[in-house]
Order: C-alpha cells, then sequence, then structure tokens
C-alpha cells in the first residue's frame, strides 16, 4: 500500500535528518539512489549521499539555489511510502527471491515517472497573475527498505519527494504536492498493475485481491502473514482499547505503539531467524519459488513477449481473448468493446474490458469524470494489464468518440457519447413541450385566485416567491417547467391552494417523489395522490420501449390535461429525468412541474438535470426566502451555507458548534439522551454518513438500554445490510465474499438461477465464478461476469448479514418495502411489544402490525435514531443535533452540510472533530454532481438556444423595488 506523509522536521529538516538519519543510514546507503528528471536536471545520479540529502531538503539545491528564507521556512518533502503486500515480502526476504524485489522497485519507479509528467506542479507568475503551471519533473531520493520496526520482513520503498521542482522560464521553486495526496491511490493501483504483470511472467499465482489493486500471493495464507505482522497486531490491540475506531484513532494507535526503529546488526542472523519462524510453522516459500519456476518455465500462465506473439498462431490468441471476453460478459454490439480484438495483446486486450467497466462503473453515478478515475477504476478491476495499456485504450475511445473530452476548465474531464445524449434528449423534451400549453388559469387572474383561496382555506397570504411558483404552475405556455426553491421556502405550502384550484378546474394531480418517505409527506402535507417515481415509470415502461396504440391511447385518456408535481426534483438523475419528460409529452399532461433545491443533495445515478435544465433556459420559478427558520441564528446560518459561505455558516453556529476530537458520534447521541423524553420527540439527530448514522444508533440503543428506557426481552435478528456497489463492480466475483446474500430479481436462465435468495458458499476470483447455495441447500456455480453490462434495472443485490438486537420501545426504519401491510422503505415504526415468537411495530401512520421471528421484513430494517443526509433530504424538525467529520472526505461537501443544517426550524447543535478542517473541507468540495453538457462546454450552447425559444419566468423576493416587476427575466439576467 501507498502512504503519503509530509517529511517530518524538529527544528528544521536538516537538523531532524541529521539527528534521526533516518533515510540515510547504513540500511539505506544500500539503496539510496537519485531518481526522476529533477535530479538529471541538478546532475545527481546514483547513490544518494546523506549531507547533500539534507541540504536539499532544507532548500539548499547543488546549483547554488535556495528555496525558502529565513522568514518563510522551507518544507522539506513528501515522503511517498510503497509497502509491498506481506506474502510478497515472505517469499522475497524469508524465501530469497530476489527478483520480487527488482520487480517491485521497478514498478515503484514506472509511477515515479508517470507522477513527475503529470501530477508535478510548482505556482509561478503568469502575466501578472499566480498560477499553477506543470513543471514535468521531480527530485526524488528512493530508499529500499526491508523491515517493519519490529525488525519483520517487510519490504518497502521510500520515495522522498524534495519540496523542488524546476519551473517552465528554468527557475526552481517550491513543488506544489496537492496532486500527489489527490492521487496516491491511482498511484499505488498502477504500481501494483506493473508489478503484477512482473510476477506472472514470474510463473507466480495471484491470490487475495484487495482494494486500490493491492494483491497477495496466491500459496502464503493469512494467519503466516498475520504471525509475521506484530506491528498490525500491535495497533489493533491498541486499538480495540479507544472508544473510537476510526482514521484519527488507527493514527494514534500507530503512534502509540511505534518504538525506534532499531539498528541491525547482523543481518545474517536476522534472516536466519525469519527462515526458523517459517520453518517452525510450517511454511516453506521455496517450494512456491519452485512452482512459480515450473510455470514460467512451461509457459503456464504466462503472458507472451512480443517477439513471441509474432512466432504464435493467431488462433491461440483468439482463444485467449475470447476466453476473457467470456468471462467478462462481451457482447458484440457493446460500443467499448471492439468486434475484433485477436491482434491485440493479452495486456491490451485486459485494458479494453478494464476501460469498459471503469466507464460503465464511473458512469453509473457520474455523467462526467476524471481522466484519472477512469485509470484508477480500470485499474481496481484488476485485470492482468498495465496503466500505458489502459491509456492506450482511453485515447482511442476519444479518438473514435465513444469518449468526449471535457474542455475549459473541465479540460481534465471525460464524458460518454451515450451520457451526451441523455442530457441532450431532457432538453428536447423541454424544448417539444414549449408554448404548448394553454394556461389552465389565465395569468392576470391566477394569482389574486390563488392567495384568496389560500387566505379563505387556510388563513395564510404567501409571499411573493410562493406565489409566483403558483402562478407558474396554473398559467404558464409551458408543458415542462421548474420552481426553485430553497430549503424552507414553504414549497408544500403552496402546492395546498395549487391543487385545490386544479380540482376546480377539474384536473387530476400526480404527485412524484423518489422515497416513500417523501411520499408520504407529500400526501399528508398537499392532499395529492402521490407515488414514488420509481413505481409510475414501471406501470408505463411499456410507453417508453415500443408503446402498443391502444395502451398508449387509453394512457393519455387517463392522464390528457392533467399536473404531475415531481418533490425535490434534485434527487432525480438523468435515466429517470428522461424518461418523466418523454412520458410528459407522450401522455400530453397539461404540466410536469419539477420542484426542488438544485444546491441540495443530488441523485444516486448519474446526472443533475433539474440544474441542467435551470441553466438550460426551462421556464422557472424562483423562492428564495427561507420561512423554515424560526430562531435568527440558525436562519442566518442557513442562508450564509445556501450561498456557498461556509466560514459565514459555521461563525454563526459557532456558539452551537461542539468540537470533539475523538468519538463525536457518542458526543452527539449522549447529547440526546440528556434530553427528557418530550425533548426527544421534537429533536432528531443528522449524520453526514452510513458509518457515523450507525455508530449513533448504536450508542442510543446502549444509552437507552442502560436507562431502562427499553424492554429487557430482546429479539435478536440477523439484518441484510445493502453492499453499496455499481452493477458493473456486482460483474466481478472479487466484489463477493462467502456470508454474503445474493437476492436474485430476474430468473437468470443461463445460469440457472430462479428470483431468491442465495448465500455465497465461495468465490474463485481467478476464475470469475461465485458459488451460491439455495435455502434447500443446492449449490450453483454463477459467473457474474455473464451479467449483462447495460441495463436500467438490477438483475441482482448484494446483502451483508448484520446482527441486531431489538426491544420495546426501539425506534427502527424499513430498508424494503411491504405494500400489502404497508411496511414501506425508508419509513419509520416504533416497537411496541418483543417476546420470542416475534414483535409488533406501530408505523408512521399508525398501522399496527405483527411480525413473528421468521418474517422476511425482519431482515430489512435497521435502528433510526439518526438518519443520514439523503435520508434526511425533505424532513423537517424544530430541533436537531448534528454530528459530521472531516476525515469522511467525500461527505465532508457544500450539499451535506447545506442539507444537514436546513432541516431545522429552532436550533441546532452541531458536534464535529475539527471546526477548521470541516471547513477547509467542505469549501474544497461542492458536493454537486457532474454534467456532461457542462464539461464538453455544450450547455451554453443549449441554453441560448432554450432561452431563444422562450424566456424564462422568475419570481424574487429579493429587495427589487416593488413597481418593477421581476416575474419576466431577460436572459442576461439569469446568470447564465
Amino acid at each position: 500500500m501507498l502512504s503519503v506523509a509530509n517529511v517530518r522536521t524538529a527544528g528544521g529538516a536538516a537538523n531532524y535528518f541529521a539527528a534521526d538519519n533516518y533515510y540515510t543510514r547504513a540500511d539505506a546507503d544500500r539503496s539510496g539512489e537519485w531518481v526522476g528528471q529533477g535530479a538529471k536536471a541538478l546532475g545527481l545520479d546514483g547513490r544518494v549521499e546523506a549531507k547533500q540529502f539534507e541540504a536539499i531538503l532544507k532548500g539548499y539545491l547543488p546549483d547554488g539555489s535556495r528555496l525558502g528564507s529565513d522568514l518563510r521556512p522551507h518544507r522539506a518533502g513528501t515522503d511517498l511510502t510503497f509497502s509491498m503486500p506481506k506474502s510478497w515480502s515472505l517469499i522475497a526476504l524469508v524465501g530469497g527471491d530476489t527478483r520480487i524485489l527488482d520487480a517491485y522497485a521497478a514498478a515503484v519507479k514506472e509511477t515515479l515517472g508517470w507522477a513527475e509528467t503529470h501530477l508535478a506542479e510548482t505556482r509561478m507568475e503568469v502575466k501578472g497573475q499566480e498560477k499553477v503551471v506543470p513543471t514535468r519533473n521531480l527530485l526524488v531520493a528512493m530508499f529500499g527498505h526491508d523491515t517493519n520496526r519490529n525488525q519483520e520482513p517487510n519490504a518497502h520503498f521510500h520515495a522522498v519527494v524534495a519540496n523542488a521542482t524546476k519551473g517552465p522560464d528554468g527557475k526552481w521553486r517550491a513543488l506544489r504536492n496537492d496532486k500527489l495526496w489527490e492521487h496516491n491511490t491511482l498511484l499505488n493501483a498502477m504500481t501494483m498493475a506493473r508489478f503484477r504483470l512482473s510476477v506472472e511472467k514470474l510463473g507466480y499465482e495471484i491470490g487475495e485481491q484487495g482494494k486500490h489493486g493491492n494483491f497477495e500471493a496466491k500459496g502464503v495464507p493469512n494467519d503466516i502473514r498475520d504471525a509475521f505482522s506484530s506491528r498490525r497486531a500491535e495497533i489493533i490491540d491498541a486499538l480495540s482499547n479507544m472508544d473510537s475506531k476510526g482514521l484519527a484513532a488507527r493514527n494514534a494507535a500507530n503512534l502509540i505503539t511505534r518504538s525506534a526503529k532499531p539498528k541491525i546488526e547482523d543481518r545474517a542472523a536476522l534472516a536466519q531467524s525469519w527462515a526458523a519462524k517459517a520453518d517452525e510453522l510450517g511454511f516453506d516459500p521455496a517450494a512456491i519459488i519452485e512452482r512459480a519456476n515450473a510455470r514460467a518455465a512451461s509457459d503456464i500462465g504466462h503472458v507472451p513477449t512480443l517477439s513471441e506473439r509474432v512466432a504464435e498462431s493467431v488462433g491461440n490468441m483468439r482463444l485467449w481473448a475470447s476466453g476473457l471476453a467470456e468471462k467478462l460478459g462481451l457482447s458484440p454490439v457493446d460500443p467499448l468493446i471492439p468486434r475484433a480484438l485477436g491482434k491485440r495483446s493479452p495486456e491490451q486486450i485486459a485494458a479494453v474490458h478494464a476501460v469498459a467497466s471503469a466507464v460503465r462503473h464511473l458512469g453509473e453515478r457520474e455523467a462526467a469524470f476524471a481522466k484519472t478515475a477512469i485509470y484508477k477504476a480500470a485499474l481496481d478491476f484488476g485485470l492482468p494489464t498495465a496503466l500505458p495499456q489502459i491509456e492506450e485504450r482511453v485515447a482511442q475511445l476519444l479518438r473514435q468518440g465513444h469518449l468526449v473530452a471535457g474542455k475549459g476548465v473541465d479540460r481534465g474531464m471525460v464524458t460518454s457519447a451515450d451520457a451526451l445524449a441523455l442530457e441532450q434528449r431532457i432538453l428536447s423534451a423541454v424544448d417539444e413541450g414549449r408554448n404548448r400549453i394553454a394556461p389552465i388559469v389565465e395569468p392576470d387572474v391566477a394569482g389574486e385566485r390563488l392567495q384568496a383561496l389560500s387566505q379563505l382555506k387556510y388563513g395564510m397570504t404567501l409571499n411573493h416567491g410562493q406565489e409566483g411558483a403558483g402562478r407558474l404552475i396554473l398559467s404558464s405556455h409551458n408543458r415542462i417547467v421548474a420552481i426553485q426553491g430553497i430549503a424552507g421556502a414553504g414549497k408544500s405550502t403552496v402546492l395546498k391552494p395549487v391543487a385545490d384550484i386544479l380540482r376546480e378546474e377539474r384536473r387530476d394531480v400526480l404527485g412524484l417523489a423518489v422515497q416513500n418517505t417523501l411520499v408520504q409527506m407529500l400526501e399528508r402535507d398537499t392532499g395529492i395522490a402521490s407515488m414514488t417515481v420509481a413505481r409510475f415509470l414501471r406501470r408505463h415502461a411499456s410507453l417508453l420501449s415500443s408503446p402498443d396504440p391502444l395502451k398508449l391511447a387509453e394512457a393519455r385518456a387517463q392522464y390528457r390535461g392533467s399536473v404531475i408535481l415531481l418533490d425535490e426534483a434534485s434527487m432525480v438523475g438523468n435515466s429517470d429525468k428522461e424518461k418523466l419528460v418523454r412520458l410528459a409529452n407522450l401522455l400530453e399532461v397539461d404540466r410536469f412541474a419539477s420542484i426542488g433545491d438544485r444546491k441540495q443533495l443530488g441523485a444516486v445515478d448519474a446526472g443533475k438535470p433539474f440544474d441542467v435544465m435551470q441553466k438550460a433556459g426551462v421556464e422557472t420559478a424562483i423562492m428564495n426566502l427561507n420561512i423554515r427558520a424560526r430562531d435568527k441564528t440558525l436562519r442566518a446560518a442557513q442562508h450564509a451555507a445556501q450561498g456557498g459561505q461556509i466560514a459565514e455558516a459555521l461563525n454563526r453556529l459557532k456558539p452551537h458548534i461542539v468540537e470533539v476530537k475523538e468519538d463525536a458520534a457518542f458526543a452527539a447521541a449522549s447529547a440526546w439522551l440528556s434530553l427528557s423524553p418530550a425533548e426527544r420527540e421534537h429533536t432528531s439527530i443528522y449524520a453526514s454518513g452510513r458509518s457515523l448514522r450507525s455508530a449513533v444508533n448504536e450508542a442510543v440503543q446502549t444509552g437507552l438500554k442502560a436507562n431502562g428506557e427499553l424492554g429487557k426481552v430482546a429479539l435478536s435478528v440477523e439484518t441484510l445490510a445493502r453492499v453499496n456497489l455499481t452493477r458493473e463492480e456486482l460483474r466481478y466475483a472479487k466484489s463477493y465474499a462467502p456470508g454474503m446474500l445474493v437476492e436474485v430479481a430476474r430468473r437468470q436462465r443461463s445460469q440457472g438461477l430462479h428470483e431468491g435468495r442465495y448465500t455465497v458458499a465461495s468465490v474463485d476470483a481467478a476464475q470469475g465464478s461465485v458459488t451460491l447455495e439455495n435455502r434447500r441447500g443446492k449449490q450453483f456455480i454463477f459467473r457474474p461476469g455473464q451479467l449483462r453490462p447495460q441495463g436500467d434495472q438490477d438483475p441482482l443485490r448484494l446483502f451483508e448479514p448484520k446482527p441486531l438486537d431489538l426491544h420495546q420501545g426501539d425506534r427502527i426504519r424499513w430498508t424494503d418495502t411491504d405494500h400489502k401491510r404497508g411496511l414501506l422503505n425508508a419509513d419509520q415504526a416504533q416497537i411496541l411489544a418483543v417476546d420470542a415468537k416475534g414483535l409488533t411495530v406501530r408505523t408512521s401512520s399508525g398501522i399496527e402490525q405483527r411480525l413473528g421471528k421468521d418474517d422476511p421484513m425482519l431482515k430489512r430494517l435497521d435502528l433510526a435514531y439518526a438518519l443520514n443526509a439523503h435520508m434526511a433530504q425533505g424532513l423537517t424538525s424544530d430541533r436537531g443535533i448534528a454530528v459530521m467529520d472531516s476525515r469522511e472526505k467525500n461527505l465532508s461537501n457544500q450539499q451535506t452540510f447545506l442539507v444537514t443544517i436546513t432541516r431545522l426550524r429552532d436550533g441546532l447543535t452541531l458536534f464535529l472533530d475539527n471546526r477548521d478542517r470541516l471547513q477547509a473541507a467542505v469549501e474544497r468540495n461542492s458536493g454537486m454532481k457532474t454534467s456532461a453538457l457542462e464539461a464538453t462546454g455544450m450547455l451554453k450552447k443549449a441554453a441560448a438556444a432554450g432561452l431563444a425559444k422562450g424566456q424564462e419566468v422568475q419570481t424574487s423576493q429579493g429587495r427589487e423595488p416593488p413597481e418593477r416587476d421581476r416575474s419576466i427575466v431577460k436572459p442576461f439576467e439569469i446568470g447564465i
């Protein structure tokens, strides 16, 4: 694994290395060497000399240049530590096959070469402005070590990247090392990919595969690896005594147990002690080496060289290619897979499949993604190829037009031709519905009628934004419109009188939402009959594929002239949105209105169509007045967060922020438990992600049990936690593990699998097979790679068993749906009674149900004391306790932060690990999904075309003079 750290200093870099000599003592002298174009430019070659190395780390270069100054200390450098997996260290160091060390060193050097070409940067003045510019050179001192601090075999290389790089103008400057940190997992993956090809050529077989390209050697059992890993055991033991188990706790455990690395007095004696221990454990690395040599000699599993491939028959190559194709589900109509593969090398064929898998995998969650993300994902799938072949294949797809490169600020991004076409179809559907509808209520009377009904029936006066949103739904000439409302703007409030008027006009109204809980809220708050988006699309799927004229006529008769309202529209991705707008035109509805906030959380699936539609000029009403928050401080913080002013938001919340370095989840749970039962009913707990939510749930349940607030009788159940993988990841056997449960949604005839649940009995990742076992004990050989690569519906779902004790009084939420009994996915329930035979629950709608201990829904639930951001979007509570952790990089973003603090009316207490770090993490990461049209620069053209066809309607509660009509906004005023 690759770890990255800034080189530590003690009174300056030179003093630290002079005192410690960590990188330059005896064992390093044998292997320290200069690497990189930066080293060549300074005439540095061969062995690293200690004094010169220390001087460079201090900023004094051999050519006389000095980096930094007395007033501004110079950062020494960055330590990239490449650690070989333990099994390979044992074969190389205990077994004596030093070819493995050479192969790993060569892989590290190749990675460093790529890093300096693509990641080396500096800051310099360009035309009067300081800019970040690429330099394409690094100054690296590389040292090979073979032991850990407990003097166990642990082959690793320290690539110490000096804080110096030569700029395009020839001057030496400090290195901007941000990209080295950002891409550390990619650097590890490319190292391991090259290392894999090398050891396979030596005849070794690949064993267990892990994250970021890591893999062990076949034939070295886990217990042997553990026996030579006492450092790991020390860290785990220290961690077990800590309250927290997070990243900071693991780092702390590492430091607590870290002793000075002793000098090796007798290397021969140390090697003998390793051999004796291996013999005592019954481990014979020589046997593994002998098998590898025999395999290499007989060419079994051997990857041919170029000259060998020229000599061998084309038929054998095609056989190899077809075998890999069969394992990976090759489709003759897949645009990412060429039909003719026989002329390519094995590494190139593997790269074709790896890149296709990477594009599918990334494309399921994002419409556009970084080119380096393709490289990383392709390497992670663990096929026998390396980065040069992957880069070559990506370049081919770009030339062929299957991938499209980003432009401008997104030039490092790519998207697929399919993703572009999908977004273009969404905007085309919007255009198709322009100026096609007669107003349901005439514009000149719609506002007055809306206000009159609202005041008469509900005793409230709508604000300017609410009235404008209602007028848009009632009086637009366009079929497809949008309502952009910030969190707490009262979007649901205005829908009640709007729905009443629509019914008076004899129009059917249907509400849609992405979650069952949001459907329930929409129905409760507005009285509009509603359903989930998924259910609506399933009901009309046949109309979108090959519509039967009779069925289409029946559907149009049902929906013609009706109004469909999509709530929390930002949570709908491109694929579903395209179907919805296409159906709106096909069914000839009078209005399809998307309602939401484009700054809040987006869809799990790819795209942000609600945002793209607005930027492309869909007719939009704006609601920007927060009427939810009643507390002034909270309202000011929410306003700042809505505007992306994270520092201001945190400053406003400062009196209500609690910094807890470790285990903020426990602190948040304790704060909630300290409230009275009545206060708890009005105080929700929000956690930024799944891990924190689980920790809070566990802590709250433990506290309630200790307080005697839960029943003493417990029902132990085994719940099923969804494994969050893409469809493409599910096509790889290594994604499965014994004990997991596979739920087959559609019969897989070719593999003999019926609908139902199967347990994973064993996995053979090398052969791409998974052995499944049904409830009767019958086993089936399942080959995930034969699943169809594309498709909107998941053919199967994967779960991990999770034990859970349930008590009377526990608060739970469902993770699946049983419509017949009113048990709805994401809905909450209270456990009323527990006994040995089962339990009784009461749902949020007041329905009581008895569930026997074998009831399948007992597997599809979880505790619900805390909710994460995706569960919370659309919900409201009086007070809240929230917990966020800056170390959860993907979850520390502006969207999650905004949703977390805008759920509340009267107050918020925010628990976090470090305020400054959280602020920095959130400011760096918008959390916004990507758009194919934006990345390629095509959205501006789409916006211009859309605005030319019809001006966007905006209503605003801004500080404009009351006499100015803001209902019509000119194109240049909407910030496109």
